[in-house]
């Protein structure tokens, strides 16, 4: 993710502001006093895109950790939890993510909040979830982080943002 895309926005935001006043004094006519007239400056003209800006967020989901009788490759120990990393384009949908325009859908209803409020119960099981965003939404940045108890929990709070 570039990190330096907020200061280039903002130096760009500066940079196209007008001038204050917006209007300059006319000629002086010659052995006379100034003209009090007033010539308008050329009206500046910031460049806007006529369409939102396109998202793209990548997602990395890691866990639940499997069943205690799995074993590492060396059959040391437990193997760990496996991480599954896919990218979600928006405006139109699509990327590698499976449920794109579901996700999109659910992006769009929260204004970019990754995750939502949600009434449903979800057993106590312990078999935690780690999950990732980093990206852009219409033109903003997005950066989220959480673990969750279960993946019912993710599933109940992201919808179908993280469902892959």
């Amino acid at each position: 993710m570039n990190t330096h895309l907020p200061a280039a926005l903002l130096a760009a935001l500066f940079l196209a502001a007008p001038t204050a006043g917006g209007a300059e004094p006319g000629p002086t006519p010659p052995g006379g006093a100034p003209d009090r007239t007033t010539v308008p400056a050329a009206p500046i003209t910031p460049t806007v895109p006529t369409a939102p800006a396109a998202t793209s967020v990548r997602l990395t989901v890691t866990g639940p950790a499997p069943a205690t009788t799995a074993l590492s490759p060396d059959g040391a120990g437990p193997a760990a939890p496996a991480a599954r990393t896919v990218t979600l384009h928006c405006d139109p949908a699509g990327g590698d993510h499976p449920r794109a325009e579901a996700a999109c859908a659910d992006l769009d209803a929260t204004q970019g909040r990754v995750e939502r409020d949600s009434a449903t119960a979800c057993t106590l099981l312990y078999d935690p979830v780690d999950v990732r965003a980093e990206g852009v939404w219409h033109g903003r940045p997005v950066s989220f982080a959480r673990q969750y108890g279960n993946t019912c929990e993710l599933n109940a709070r992201t919808g179908a943002v993280f469902a892959f």
